[in-house]
């Protein structure tokens, strides 16, 4: 049970997808942990965590292995040379080219891209890269530069072995990057879940490579919405090769470049006005030419199938109609606490805690019965469709449309949609 309940926090904390980790990963990392603090079983240890910040700390860093070398998979770093000749010198107002990476891990991502900006005539003073990741012990190691043999794979790195200077000194032996180098890069700690949505700058180009594959659905959505926030509109979007599915089609545009793996932002379509909360049906997102309504014919396919006993819908409806939000809201909650894998219910509290207007935490805990429905059935109509509304009501209009173009595709994929030419 304390594993379980370990697990879940990892998840909660930094977005973590359980069925992505190995669980003998974890397991070999909490008793590690255990056996350092000196306690005597998971139990104790679970309770240290939840009173200690820096002991999550280690946990993490013991959960996430970097593995990264320089110019790995090579041909994102050839493009991006490409895109500063061919596009970006050729703007006619052209600023500060910005440029995020995240994660960064132990350096070696984001220097090769100051490398290649170098490589492609670009002066220090024409760029700016700022490396985001959550291991303090990873940016220390970034920020002194120091590489093994392990960082250096193929031959990519062979000619530009004059950036780097042989160390045998003391513990850090190994290759050093130059000063000047590292000068380029501004690392800072953060958690994805957290320190995208607080940024306020903007990028021309966001590397996030090998990142999405390892967070549970609701976390990447919530990630790729802040990415999206901070890429310029036709800006570039670099992914792992294994993560292009999670990227929205119908807002990203692919780069068509053999192993490339990049993405440009598209504009957006207009975002529609917001309809008011009805609790005898389900709210609708007007048509736009990139998002079409989902037939209700076809909620039946999409909703997802409950292996819980039904919820007395009409019953609690009917109280929330009559203004008994309390009773209503009540009855939810003792049939999640029975059945806690009901997406239906957790749409319905959602529903309920909108209502509630008097009570300024609600549309918080709204949101978070919507993402746990989504998390619970990814093509959750309603929960998508309120989460939406939700966002553009607190502004987040970037957020909303990211969800809106999720529900496209859903409906682009059934049959006699009317999406796509249909019928």
């Amino acid at each position: 049970m304390g594993l379980v309940k370990i697990t879940t926090l990892l998840s909660q904390t930094i977005g973590l997808d359980p069925d992505v980790v190995s669980p003998s990963q974890i397991t070999r990392a909490v008793e590690t942990r255990r056996v350092a603090c000196n306690l005597p079983d998971i139990d104790r240890y679970w309770a240290r965590l939840q009173t200690s910040a820096i002991e999550l700390e280690e946990l993490i860093e013991l959960i996430i292995v970097p593995e990264t070398w320089f110019f790995r998979d090579g041909k994102p770093f050839d493009y991006l040379k490409t895109y500063v000749n061919t596009e970006w010198r050729l703007k006619p107002n052209r600023n500060l080219l910005q440029i995020l990476s995240v994660p960064s891990s132990t350096g070696e991502e984001p220097y090769s891209i100051a490398i290649s900006l170098l490589e492609a005539g670009l002066q220090p003073k024409q760029f700016a890269i700022d490396a985001i990741d959550i291991s303090q012990r990873s940016l220390t190691k970034a920020r002194r530069g120091i590489y093994t043999k392990n960082s250096f794979r193929g031959d990519a790195w062979q000619e530009r072995s004059h950036y780097f200077q042989k160390n045998d000194l003391g513990s850090d032996r190994g290759y050093e990057l130059s000063q000047s180098v590292r000068d380029l890069v501004n690392f800072q700690q953060g958690n994805v879940m957290n320190s995208l949505a607080a940024n306020q700058k903007q990028y021309d180009i966001i590397f996030c490579r090998n990142l999405l594959i390892y967070l549970k659905p609701e976390a990447c959505t919530l990630v790729l919405a802040a990415i999206d926030r901070l890429l310029v509109t036709g800006g570039i979007l670099f992914v792992g090769g294994s993560e292009t599915g999670k990227i929205v089609p119908e807002q990203y545009s692919s780069i068509r470049q053999p192993f490339t793996f990049a993405y440009r932002k598209s504009e957006l379509p207009p975002v529609p006005s917001k309809p008011s909360l009805n609790f005898n049906n389900p709210p609708q997102i007007p048509t736009t030419p990139n998002v079409q309504t989902i037939p209700k014919t076809h909620l039946s396919t999409i909703a997802s199938a409950q292996s819980s006993p039904s919820l007395d819908l009409p019953a609690v409806r009917k109280l929330a109609n009559e203004g008994k939000l309390i009773d209503a809201t009540t009855l939810c909650k003792n049939y999640l606490e029975k059945y806690p894998t009901s997406a239906d219910a957790y749409v319905l509290l959602g529903e309920l805690y909108q209502a509630d207007r008097q009570n300024s935490q609600t549309s918080q805990k709204a949101e978070q019965c919507f993402q746990r429905a989504i998390y619970l059935e990814p093509n959750s109509y309603e929960a998508l469709i309120h989460l939406t509304l939700l966002k553009e009501s607190q502004g987040d209009t970037t957020g909303a449309n990211i969800i809106r173009q999720r529900i496209s595709a859903i409906a682009s994929r059934l049959p006699n949609s009317g999406v796509g030419g249909g019928t």
